[in-house]
Parts: C-alpha cells; sequence; structure tokens
C-alpha cells in the first residue's frame, strides 16, 4: 500500500499501520460530521425554546426574558464559534488535498491559537450557563 504513494517523505510502514492511519482519519471526520448533525439538533432545540420564553403571556419579571433570550442566544453563537473551530480543526485537516499527503494530515497537529479558542468558548459557556441558573 505504501508504494501507491511514491515521492513522499512517508516512513517505511507497513500496510497495518498505514490502514491504522486511515481508520483514524476516517475517525476524526466521522466525528466532525456528528458533532454538525448534533448542532442542527441544538438548533431546533434553541428554537423552540425561544418560542417558548417570548410566547408566554406572564412573565415573573419585566427583564427576565429579555435576559434569558440573550443569554440563549449567547450559548448558541458559541456553540456555533466551537462547531466551526472543530470543523476548522478536523475537516481542514484530516482531509488530504491534491498534492499532500495523507502522512501529512495524519502529522498534523493544531495550533494554540485554535486550542486556546476552543478552551476560551468553553470556559465562556460554562460560566454563562451555570450564573444563568444562580
Amino acid at each position: 500500500m505504501a508504494r501507491t504513494y511514491p515521492g513522499t517523505d512517508i516512513p517505511e510502514l507497513t500496510d497495518s499501520q498505514i490502514k491504522d492511519i486511515f481508520r483514524n482519519l476516517d475517525m476524526q471526520f466521522n466525528d466532525a460530521m456528528v458533532r454538525a448533525g448534533g448542532h442542527g439538533i441544538y438548533t431546533g432545540v434553541v428554537a423552540v425554546t425561544l418560542w417558548a420564553v417570548v410566547s408566554r403571556n406572564k412573565f415573573q419579571s419585566p427583564g427576565r426574558p429579555r435576559f434569558l433570550i440573550f443569554i440563549i442566544l449567547l450559548l448558541y453563537l458559541l456553540a456555533t464559534f466551537d462547531l466551526y473551530n472543530g470543523w476548522a480543526m478536523e475537516i481542514a485537516y484530516t482531509t488530504i488535498p491534491n498534492g499532500k499527503t495523507f502522512w501529512t494530515a495524519f502529522e498534523y497537529t493544531p495550533g494554540t491559537p485554535i486550542s486556546l479558542a476552543i478552551g476560551i468558548d468553553a470556559i465562556l459557556s460554562m460560566i454563562l450557563a451555570d450564573a444563568t441558573l444562580a
């Protein structure tokens, strides 16, 4: 199987190692697809929740619905940002572009800005969700 990729700087790998690398890249791609599908379901949940908050007739306090709508939309935007970063990290580098090899995709490690953005996004989402429950 290594003979299929002439002219590359791939170390001598056995066919089973190459199959494992492709299986790993395929799992990363599938993970991104499942996350995108989950975000689609989350979009539906957000729409139903916003509709339920807006359509209520009696409110406990006049500012509460606006606050909930703001927090729900902000959490949704943070989830969308996380999906974008995950997509950039998993799809952009697990697919093999023309002229590149599977080894290039396998050796890729995300840079600090992407990892830092995902971490900050998760921290902000957790703080907002926990603060809303208090």
